[in-house]
């Protein structure tokens, strides 16, 4: 992007795009868009967090894997790199990896089994490490943990043991993860967040867990990997609260019991950056509904399917839309986040949701994915919220508006 639409969102920066304590700026219409957003930094719970997002609408955008490309070339000799990749094309990251290991790093990867078959130079390089897995199911699936026949390794995460931050500054206990593919399609061609967590063992642990049972493919009756009772596939730490799919048919939803401890009211903002939404999730369409009858104020953007409509069932999005909620629809929409604004308890927070679901059934009982609750921010400074308000706008602002007389949102 042009430096006129692009620039870094350091704390500096932060006053002059501080969204007010009880009414939050509603997304500004295309005329008036703000500035692009890059690069984030802020600190929650204690911990350095740094956010980055693509945004194709001038070219290609190779933000999100620069930065991975950075933090894997900064992993010094005797650390631990581990990888979930669902797709991967992208030479640069391939190399970067085999760099890693060739100075004594200890790289260990695991991949959806589609690239299994794959003639892709990266992943010829891929096969190059002495430690990678690609996951196939004997029933036809792709997944590690999952074995449905339609599953995927959906997950993007990356941890190490050490690492450099962007200063420069030797961190431990380093989490990167988001919704970007280490492909062009899915990566730097879409719109697109990543978030890297530095420091919060408790969070590495618990991921670092979670890419175990992927390595050991580990598989639970039903494919209920998700059970919060023991602790499987839930990861409490400061910065950050993670959650691991599948969880079983018929159960909880993830994204609507994260989200249920938000009391709505006419001061309330939630804004929905995904790629594709399906009745396979109704538990977050009725959470959603019942937001807007509460007052809260709510806007989508959603990214588009094969023949260039919205990629939302017509049936959620006719329910939305009476509801209330503002949808767009935009091209390349990769994100798989959402962000509120609201009373959680007796405070008002601004808080992150993201990682690798979409609102869609199969992320949720068939596929490997995360979900992940960012620590709340409060008060007159929030960095991260607001980062992730301005790339909202940057899809939402130039998107297609959408009503039930012109589905499926194609003009």
């Amino acid at each position: 992007m042009g430096a006129a639409l692009r620039r870094t969102l350091a704390w500096s920066l932060v006053a002059g795009v501080a969204l007010p304590v009880v009414s939050p700026v509603e997304p500004a219409p295309a005329a008036a868009a703000t500035a692009g957003v890059s690069t984030a930094s802020a600190t929650l719970a204690g911990y350095p967090v740094w956010a980055h997002f693509t945004d194709p609408t001038a070219g290609r955008d190779y933000t999100i894997l620069t930065e991975l490309q950075r933090l894997i070339d900064a992993a010094p000799a005797g650390s631990t790199i581990r990888g979930a990749i669902h797709s991967l094309s992208v030479d640069s990251i391939a190399d970067a990896l085999l760099r890693a290991q060739t100075r004594g790093v200890t790289v260990m990867v695991v991949l959806d089994g589609k690239n299994a078959a794959s003639t892709d130079s990266a992943i010829a390089k891929i096969k190059q490490l002495n430690n990678y897995q690609f996951c196939l199911d004997s029933g036809g699936g792709h997944g590690c943990i999952s074995t449905s026949a339609d599953g995927d390794m959906h997950t993007k995460l990356f941890t190490f043991t050490s690492t450099t931050d962007p200063n420069g500054v030797l961190r431990s206990n380093v989490v990167w993860f988001g919704s970007s593919n280490l492909t062009y399609a899915t990566g730097p061609d879409a719109f697109n967040n990543a978030i890297t967590v530095y420091g919060d063992a408790a969070l590495a642990g618990g991921l670092n867990a979670n890419f175990s049972d992927m390595w050991n493919r580990r598989h639970y009756s039903g494919n209920d990997y998700y059970d919060s009772a023991s602790g499987r596939g839930y990861y409490q730490a400061a910065a950050a609260d993670a959650y691991a799919s599948p969880e079983g048919l018929g159960q909880t939803d993830t994204v609507v019991t994260r989200l249920n401890d938000l009391s709505p009211d006419a001061n309330c903002r939630l804004r929905v950056g995904m790629a594709a939404v399906t009745t396979g999730r109704p538990q977050i369409v009725d959470l959603v509904t019942r937001f807007r009858a509460a007052g809260c104020k709510v806007w989508m953007v959603i990214g588009t399917n094969a023949d260039g409509g919205i990629a939302m069932s017509q049936s959620v999005y006719n329910e939305l839309l009476d509801a209330g909620v503002a949808i767009r629809r935009k091209d390349n929409v990769h994100d798989k986040f959402f962000m509120a604004y609201g009373k959680y308890g007796s405070a008002y927070q601004y808080r992150v949701y993201t990682g690798s679901q979409n609102w869609t059934q199969d992320a949720l009982n068939e596929n490997d994915e995360i979900f992940v609750k960012m620590a709340p921010e409060s008060g007159t400074t929030h960095p991260l919220y607001d980062a992730y308000y301005t790339h909202f706008n940057d899809a939402y602002n130039y998107g297609v508006t959408c009503s039930k007389s012109n589905f499926p949102c194609r003009s």
